[in-house]
C-alpha cells in the first residue's frame, strides 16, 4: 500500500503499533507529531527511508519504548534515535543500513534499561561512551559487525543479561569480573582471551556462552565450582587445559548443570570427575579433547536419567562401553566415535536405549556381531558402526525407519539380507567387508536411495537392470573392487548421478551408459575389460571433473569431444589400445579452477547430515600409483595417456595447462622433438615422456620448472647433451636419460668430450641433435648394399677363394638335405 493514511488526532494516545502491510512508511508517519503523549511505538516490516521520519523523532519527547523490526534503514534514521532521551527500551532487529554509522548519539540515552540491536550487521565500532549507559539491565547486540575493546562494558554493573556474540570485540575477559548481577552472559564468536577463573565471583550466572574465542578453560571447571545457579555452559573451540594440580577453595561443584559443551580442543588430562556430581544433565558434548586414554565414563549414563544427548567424539577414551542399569528413554543422540573403545557392543543396547535417533560408535575397536536388539530402536534414523572389528552377518532385524546405515570397514561376511528391502534408506555403506553373493534386485525398489557404497567386497554377477529404477534419486554410486561382471545395463543412465566408481571389476563390452548424467563429476571405470571406442557422448558430460578409463581394452582414437569438457582436472586413459595422434585441443581441456570448486558446484558430494562419502581415486604420479581422496584431489590435476599406441608429435601448445601437476605420455610411439613450450607448465611435478621415438635435444628451457620432482625421457632417440645439473635437474639420475644412444653428459656415463678435450658438439648442436638422422639412415642402408657387392668382387677376382666358397656352399646344402631326409621327413615320403 502506498500513500498517506489519515490517523485521528488522539492527543492522549500512548501506544501505537504499525504492523506489516505498508510499503511507504514515510507517508505513514507524517502525523506522528499529533501524538505528544506517545510512550510506546512499534514499527515492523517497513523500509525506513527519507527525511520525514528524521523530523518526527524529535517530537516524541515522551517516548519510552521503541521497536523497529524492519528490513532496511538510513543512517540518519538510526543516528537521530539519540534525540529520544526518555527511551527506556530500544529494540532494533534486522535493520540493514546502507551507510557508515556514528553511534555516539546513543550515549545520550542515559535512561535505557533494555537495548537490543540484533541481526543488523552494522560494520562500525561502538564508542567508548557506551560505558556511560549505566542503567542498562539487558544488552543484546549480537550478530552484528561491531568491534571495540571489551573494557567499555566494565562499568555496566546493573547488567543481568549481556549478549555480544558474533561480533569482532577483543580484549581480556577480566574486564567483566565485576558484573556480579549477570545471569546470562554470551561472549561467543569474538576475539576474547584470558582465563575463565575471572568469572568465579559472578555467582548469579545461570547461563554462560563462550564458544569460538581464545579463552583458557580447565577441564575440571574448578574455577566455576561456587557458581551454584549455573545450569548451561557452552565453551566450544577455546583452549582446554589440564589443571588437576591447581588448588581451589571449593572441592566439589555447587552447581547442577543441564547442558555442557566444551568440544575442541586441548589436553584435558583425566576425564573431569566434577561431572560425577551431576545428576540433572540433558546435553553433554566433550568431543575432541584429549583425555589421555582414560576409561569411558559409564557413570555419566548411569547418573543422569534425563540425559538427551551425549557426544564424546575423539576424546581419547578407552575401555568397554557399558549400559546403565535401567533404560534411558529420553536419550535420543549417542556419539562415542573415534575413540579406543573395545569389547562387544552390548546385546541389550536396543532395550536400554530404545528412543535413539542417532547412534554412532564408529572408529573404535568393537568386536563381535551387530546386536539383534538394534531392531527394537524403532525411532533410529542414523546408525554408524563403521571402522570397527565387527564380524558375522548383517542383522536380519533392523529398524525400518533407518535413513543412514553405515557398517563399512569391518569384517562382516555373508549376503545382504532381504529384510533390508523395506528400509527407508537415503545412504547405505557396506564397503570394505567380505560380503558376497549377487547384488540384490530388490535394491531397485529403494526409491529414496541417494548414496550406495559397496566397494571392496566379493559381490559378483551383473548389475541388476532394476537399478535403473533409481534414475531420479541415486547421486553417489561406488561398487569398485568387487567381481561384478557382464556389461553395464543400457538403461544405466541416472539424471541426478554425480559420482560413479566401478573400477577394479570384470565389466566388459562397450560403454553405452551415463549419456544422460548431466551432473556427473566423477566417472571411474578403470581396471575392467571394457572394449570398443571411447564414446563420443562423453563430451556432453559438461560437469565432468575426473575421468578414469585406464586399464581397459579401449581402441581407436582419443575423441576430440573430450575437448568440450572445460572442467576436467584429471584424465587417465592409460593402458589401453588407443591409436592415432594426440588431439591438440586436449591441451586446452584441463581446468585451472580447483577441483573442490567443481565438486561443490555439482550440488552434491555424497554428504547427508553428518554422513560423508570420500571415495579414493587411483592415479599414477611420479611413477608410483596412489589412492587420492578428495582433500588431495583438490590440488591434483593431470593427463595420463601412457601405455597406448599413440603416434605423431606431442602438441606444441600448453598455455592452458599452466597449473597441471602430472603429464605422462610414456610407452607410446610418439615422434618429433620435445616441445620447448613444456617449460610453460610452471606447476608441474611429474613429467614422463619415456619409451617413445622422440628425437632432437632436450630443451634447456625445462630448467625453469622449479617444482619438477620426477622427470624421464628414457628410451627415446634424443641427442645432444643432458640439461645442466642445476635446480631440480640436479636431483635426476641416470635412469631419467638412459636408453638414448646419442645423448651424453652427466649423469650418464657417456662424456660429451673426446680425448680429454671439450667437444664442440654441444655448442653447435641444433634442435635436431648432433647427428643428422637422415644421413644416419642413408649410411645404414648403404652399408647393407655395399657389403654383398664387396664379397662378390672378391670371389670374382680370386678363383681359389671362389672355388672354396662354392665347395663349402655345396657341402652345407647336402648336409642339410640328408639331415631333413633322415630325421624329419616321414618314411612313407622317402
Amino acid at each position: 500500500m502506498e500513500g498517506s493514511i489519515g490517523l485521528p488526532a488522539l492527543k492522549n494516545l500512548e501506544k501505537l503499533d504499525l504492523g506489516c502491510g505498508y510499503e511507504n512508511v514515510n507517508l505513514q508517519l507524517q502525523s506522528l507529531d499529533i501524538f505528544p503523549s506517545l510512550k510506546t511505538l512499534s514499527l515492523e516490516n517497513f523500509s525506513l527511508k527519507g527525511t520525514i521520519i528524521i523530523q518526527r523523532w524529535q517530537n516524541l519527547t515522551n517516548l519510552k519504548e521503541l521497536t523497529l523490526r524492519v528490513s532496511s534503514c538510513t543512517s540518519n534514521v538510526i543516528q537521530d534515535i539519540g534525540t529520544l532521551t526518555s527511551l527506556e527500551d530500544l529494540v532494533i532487529d534486522g535493520c540493514d543500513v546502507d551507510d557508515n554509522l556514528n553511534l555516539h548519539g546513543f550515549c545520550e540515552l542515559r535512561k535505557l534499561q533494555t537495548l537490543a540491536i540484533i541481526n543488523s550487521y552494522w560494520n562500525t565500532s561502538l564508542p567508548e561512551c557506551f560505558s556511560e549507559l549505566t542503567s542498562l539491565k539487558y544488552l543484546d547486540i549480537s550478530y552484528n559487525n561491531f568491534s571495540g575493546n571489551i573494557s567499555m562494558f566494565k562499568n555496566l554493573t546493573l547488567l543481568e543479561y549481556l549478549d555480544i556474540s558474533s561480533n569482532s570485540f577483543f580484549g581480556d575477559i577480566y574486564m567483566l569480573k565485576n558484573l556480579k548481577s549477570l545471569e546470562y552472559l554470551d561472549l561467543s564468536s569474538n576475539k576474547f582471551s584470558g582465563d575463565i577463573s575471572h568469572f568465579m565471583n559472578l555467582t548469579s550466572l545461570r547461563g554462560l556462552w563462550l564458544s569460538n574465542n581464545n579463552i583458557e578453560i580447565p577441564s575440571s571447571l574448578a574455577p566455576l565450582f561456587n557458581l551454584s545457579k549455573l545450569q548451561k555452559l557452552y565453551a566450544d573451540n577455546n583452549m582446554i587445559y589440564n589443571a588437576e594440580t591447581e588448588m581451589h577453595s571449593v572441592d566439589t561443584p555447587t552447581f547442577q548443570l543441564r547442558s555442557i559443551s566444551l568440544s575442541c580442543c586441548g589436553d584435558g588430562g583425566s576425564f573431569p570427575q566434577s561431572l560425577n556430581h551431576q545428576h540433572d544433565l540433558r546435553d553433554v558434548d566433550l568431543s575432541n579433547i584429549n583425555f589421555n586414554g582414560d576409561q569411558f565414563p559409564n557413570w555419566l549414563l548411569e547418573n543422569n536419567k534425563k540425559l538427551e544427548a551425549l557426544y564424546l567424539v575423539n576424546s581419547s577414551l578407552s575401555g568397554h562401553f557399558h549400559l546403565p542399569s535401567t533404560s534411558r528413554r529420553g536419550l535420543s543422540r549417542l556419539d562415542v566415535s573415534s575413540n579406543s573403545l573395545d569389547g562387544n557392543i552390548p546385546n541389550e543396547i536396543g532395550a536400554k536405549l530404545p528412543s535413539l535417533l542417532v547412534l554412532n560408535m564408529s572408529n573404535n575397536f568393537f568386536g563381535g556381531g551387530i546386536p539383534i536388539s538394534i531392531g527394537d530402536m524403532i525411532s533410529l534414523q542414523i546408525l554408524d558402526f563403521s571402522n570397527n572389528k565387527l564380524s558375522g552377518g548383517i542383522s536380519r532385524h533392523l529398524p525400518m525407519g533407518l535413513l543412514i546405515f553405515d557398517v563399512s570397514n569391518n569384517q562382516l561376511f555373508g549376503d545382504i539380507p532381504s529384510s533390508m528391502e523395506n528400509m527407508s534408506l537415503l545412504a547405505l555403506d557396506l564397503s570394505n567387508n567380505t560380503l558376497f553373493g549377487g547384488i540384490p534386485r530388490w535394491m531397485g525398489k529403494m526409491s529414496g536411495l541417494e548414496v550406495l557404497l559397496m566397494a571392496n567386497n566379493h559381490f559378483e554377477g551383473p548389475i541388476p537392470v532394476e537399478f535403473c529404477k533409481l534414475n531420479y534419486t541415486l547421486k553417489f554410486l561406488d561398487l569398485s573392487a568387487n567381481n561384478i561382471s557382464e556389461s553395464l545395463p543400457s538403461c544405466f543412465s541416472f539424471s541426478r548421478l554425480t559420482h560413479v566408481y566401478l573400477s577394479r571389476n570384470k565389466l566388459k563390452g562397450a560403454t553405452t551408459s551415463f549419456f544422460n548424467s548431466n551432473y556427473l563429476v566423477t566417472l571411474d571405470l578403470s581396471n575392467n575389460h571394457l572394449t570398443g571406442n571411447i564414446p563420443n557422448w562423453i563430451g556432453t558430460l559438461s560437469t565432468l571433473v575426473y575421468l578414469l578409463l585406464d586399464n581397459n581394452h579401449f581402441e581407436g582414437g582419443i575423441p576430440v569431444q573430450l575437448c568440450k569438457l572445460n572442467r576436467l582436472r584429471l584424465i587417465d586413459v592409460s593402458n589401453n589400445n588407443l591409436s592415432g595422434t594426440i588431439p591438440p585441443c586436449l591441451m586446452n581441456t584441463i581446468s585451472n579452477v580447483t577441483s573442490r570448486a567443481n565438486y561443490d558446484d555439482s550440488g552434491y558430494d555424497g554428504s547427508i547430515g553428518y554422513f560423508s562419502a570420500d571415495v579414493p581415486i587411483k592415479f599414477t604420479m611420479k611413477s608410483i600409483s596412489y589412492f587420492y581422496k578428495a582433500t588431495v584431489l583438490t590440488y591434483l590435476s593431470g593427463i595420463d595417456l601412457s601405455c597406448n599406441k599413440l603416434t605423431g608429435e606431442i602438441p606444441h601448445q600448453f598455455q592452458y595447462l599452466r597449473d597441471i601437476i602430472v603429464l605422462n605420455f610414456s610407452h607410446n610411439s610418439l615422434i618429433g622433438p620435445i616441445p620447448p613450450a613444456l617449460a610453460d607448465l610452471s606447476q608441474i611435478e611429474s613429467l614422463d615422456l619415456s619409451h617413445n621415438n622422440l628425437s632432437g635435444n632436450i630443451p634447456s628451457r625445462l630448467l625453469g620448472l622449479h617444482f619438477l620432482s620426477f622427470f624421464s625421457v628414457a628410451y627415446n632417440n634424443l641427442s645432444g647433451t643432458t640439461p645442466r645439473r642445476t635446480g631440480q635437474f640436479a636431483t635426476f639420475e641416470e635412469s631419467s636419460y638412459v636408453g638414448n644412444p646419442f645423448l651424453c653428459g652427466e649423469p650418464l656415463p657417456k662424456n660429451c668430450s673426446t680425448n680429454g678435450s671439450s667437444s664442440s658438439m654441444s655448442k653447435n648442436t641444433t634442435d635436431k641433435g648432433f647427428i643428422d638422422m637422415k644421413v644416419f639412415y642413408a649410411s645404414f642402408v648403404g652399408s647393407y648394399i655395399v657389403m654383398p657387392l664387396c664379397i662378390a668382387m672378391v670371389l670374382y677376382i680370386n678363383p681359389h677363394w671362389r672355388q672354396a666358397w662354392f665347395y663349402h656352399v655345396e657341402a652345407a646344402t647336402m648336409s642339410c638335405y640328408y639331415f631333413v631326409l633322415d630325421h624329419i621327413l616321414p618314411k612313407r615320403f622317402r
